[in-house]
C-alpha cells in the first residue's frame, strides 16, 4: 500500500484535472488542546495535536521524522483516546483506521503530516 497520499482527503477528476472534496461533513477547526493518544504494543504512548475533527474522524499533525510513522501505514487499525478539554464530542477510547497520511506543504504545517484517522467504533471500557 501507498503509505503517503498526494491527494488525501481530495479526489482529482481526470477529465478537468480539478480536485474535489470527498468529504461528506465539515470539520471543526481552530481546536485548543484537543490530542490523541495511540498506544502501539511494545512502544511509548504517541500523542499528536488534532487540527480538525468531525464525529467521524480526525486530522493528526506528526512530524515528518517521528518514528511512528514508520510504525503504521494506510489501512492499519489503532486504538486511538481522543482528548478534548472542551469535553466536545468525540472523546475517549475508539477503533480507529488510518485512512491517509499526507504530507504538508504549507508553510505553518511544513515538516509536518497529516494524518487522517476515522472512526469505526467506541471502546468500552
Amino acid at each position: 500500500m501507498n503509505k503517503i497520499s498526494k491527494l488525501g482527503h481530495m479526489q482529482r477528476n481526470s477529465t478537468n484535472n480539478i480536485a474535489k472534496e470527498k468529504r461528506s461533513e465539515s470539520r471543526r477547526a481552530k481546536l485548543r488542546n484537543y490530542r490523541i493518544e495511540i498506544k502501539i504494543v511494545g512502544h511509548p504512548i504517541y500523542q499528536f495535536r488534532v487540527i480538525n475533527v468531525t464525529a467521524k474522524g480526525a486530522g493528526l499533525l506528526i512530524k515528518d521524522d517521528s518514528a511512528f510513522l514508520k510504525m503504521i501505514e494506510v489501512g492499519h487499525i489503532v486504538e486511538a483516546d481522543f482528548i478534548s478539554p472542551e469535553g466536545t464530542a468525540p472523546s475517549g477510547l475508539y477503533k480507529a483506521e488510518i485512512k491517509h497520511i499526507t504530507k504538508l506543504d504549507k508553510q505553518e504545517h511544513r515538516g509536518h503530516q497529516l494524518l487522517g484517522l476515522s472512526i469505526l467504533k467506541k471502546v468500552d471500557n
